[in-house]
């Protein structure tokens, strides 16, 4: 039973499995100027901190009626006529004065009016979020900027972050007038895509087993059902032909999330498949917001010393009208980028398409064991009330036999033999049926641990747990090997007529009638293994 158990479990892990899985990235870019500064011909760019900055706060009317603040820094004493910039939020981060505030304050100094707002938040939560709503927000940002004084509304774009930059690819389609569009940290990709590659990359980092990495493509392929994430469908490719204004691309190398190679590949392929070529990329040392000192999102860390003054150059460049031929400064430059793996492009699930199946599982599993446990301690407490029962009958019987009166000892013999008998399994049966249901919730606390370990060491992007997670992922398959030979033992000996029910003072080998109770805790002790052996199935414990 074990081993046709043991093949059944198999096969199920390989139908769990999707047909892809996140592969090698191998087109890498080579970089032959380290310089990321920007230079073109008869264009001087007017140099960080030449003016003081104004800051004013302001309200305005974005969807639905509502009103939202925003940050406006504008240089004192610029030109008429001069650029200007529309920041866009990334994920987790949505006040202004919360964020911001070096890269504006610098633009500003340099010449550039810089408006920052606050993202609209009733709308845009962990598990629900429309980007499209969230374009129409940032353009009613974008057309206050573009009535501001001193702002030519022809030299006015955006700069956007991360999961921002979707945002402003939607906006690039719905208004043609933007003039320039700066991505910092594209996924550019689906966000399915991009947490494919960047999940497994963390796994890569923390040094979880190699067999462990299937769970990338079985999650990320699935439909998320009642946890909603819906945005995790959205697509950027229709909105790639919109990007026909000038573009700067950057990313930090020590960027494990993004595909910093393969993305900027991508939209420079399709820039120019629109008839644009004036794509500049930058790669700097740093991390996920062009920030040194880690390659986690920390806070306080400072931004990379050249990045604002290259900002602030391509803007005034872009905004002289230069075209893609003026450059004299590379079109790639930086640091030297190496994208790991590569953001999968067609995502399918598996056998288990919404997450829905898992949660459920998981679920009978806990319900299955409280009920295995209730009714086990319920058999205790009756058991226990039968002997009391009895031994009182026992001891009048006793008693009667004492005084020698004939009738009584009839009277009690006949009580005591009519008494309900307390009932309980064969040692081995019961020790195997224990050992199961403490087996079950065993293993389901060991791979939620397990889980949490995991997903604490990819998110400090460090091996220090490496160690722990090889061997916590060995004890996980050994306990649910075992387990298999504990449920298949289980059952052997109740099939096979094993399993006797006895009480005191009864011959252990007879017979006899099991209550509801131990049939109750039979099943759902069962219910309970088979319902841990699928989760721990689709973790991919038993993929060898």
């Amino acid at each position: 039973m074990s081993i046709v158990l043991f093949g059944l479990l198999s096969i199920l892990s390989v139908a769990m499995t999707p047909s892809w899985k996140v592969r090698p990235y191998a087109q890498h870019l080579r970089i032959n100027s380290a310089d990321t500064s920007f230079s073109a011909r008869g264009v001087s760019p007017t140099p960080e901190g030449t003016y003081k900055v104004k800051t004013t706060d302001i309200t305005f009317t974005i969807s639905d009626g509502k009103t939202t603040h925003a940050i406006v820094r504008e240089p004192l004493g610029a030109p008429t006529d001069h650029p200007a910039c529309v920041f866009v939020h990334g994920a987790g981060t949505g006040k202004a004065k919360e964020v911001y505030a070096d890269l504006a304050s610098a633009l500003a100094s340099s010449g550039i009016t810089t408006l920052v707002q606050d993202k609209r938040l009733d709308n845009y939560t962990a598990l629900s979020r429309d980007y499209q709503s969230n374009a129409v927000d940032y353009e009613a940002g974008l057309n206050t900027l573009r009535r501001w004084p001193g702002v030519d509304a022809a030299k006015t774009g955006l700069y956007a972050e991360s999961e921002g930059t979707w945002i402003a690819m939607i906006m690039a389609k719905q208004d043609p007038h933007i003039a320039f569009e700066i991505l910092t940290s594209p996924p550019v990709v689906s966000p399915r895509s991009q947490i494919a590659m960047a999940a497994t990359e963390y796994l890569n980092v923390a040094g979880v087993p190699n067999s462990l990495y299937s769970i990338v493509p079985k999650i990320t392929s699935m439909n998320f059902g009642w946890l909603g994430l819906n945005y995790a469908n959205f697509s950027p490719e229709p909105y790639y032909s919109s990007l026909t204004m000038p573009l700067l691309v950057n990313y930090g190398t020590l960027d494990p999330s993004m595909p910093i190679e393969q993305g900027a590949q991508i939209l420079i392929d399709e820039a120019a498949a629109v008839g644009n070529t004036n794509v500049g990329v930058r790669y700097y040392p740093t991390n996920h917001q062009m920030r040194t000192g880690s390659s986690r999102a920390l806070p306080n860390l400072p931004l990379e010393p050249h990045y604002t003054h290259n900002l602030e150059d391509w803007v005034h460049i872009v905004s002289s009208g230069a075209s893609a031929d003026a450059w004299t400064s590379p079109m790639i430059a930086g640091d030297q980028p190496f994208q790991e793996y590569k953001a999968p492009k067609h995502i399918t699930p598996g056998l288990i398409r919404n997450i829905n199946v898992i949660i459920i599982f998981v679920a009978i599993c806990l319900i299955a064991w409280v009920v295995a446990a209730l009714a086990s301690l319920g058999l205790v407490v009756v058991n226990g009330l039968r002997a009391a029962r009895m031994r009182r009958a026992r001891k009048l019987y006793d008693d009667a036999c004492a005084i020698h009166d004939e009738a009584l000892e009839a009277q009690y013999a006949r009580e005591f033999t009519r008494l309900p008998h307390p009932t309980r399994f064969s040692g081995i049966t019961g020790t195997l049926i224990v050992t199961n249901v403490l087996m079950a919730l065993v293993m389901i606390i060991g791979c939620a641990g397990y889980l949490n370990l995991m997903a604490t060491s990819a998110l400090r992007l460090n091996d220090d747990n490496a160690g722990m997670l090889n061997l916590g992922w060995s004890l996980l398959r050994l306990g649910a090997i075992a387990s298999i030979v504990l449920l298949s033992w289980m059952w052997d000996r109740i099939l096979l007529n094993k399993t006797r029910f006895h009480f005191k003072d009864e011959p252990v080998h007879q017979p006899k009638r099991m209550m509801p109770g131990h049939w109750i805790v039979i099943v759902a002790a069962t219910i309970c293994m088979l319902a841990m052996l699928f989760f721990a199935t689709f973790l991919g414990v038993l993929s060898f």
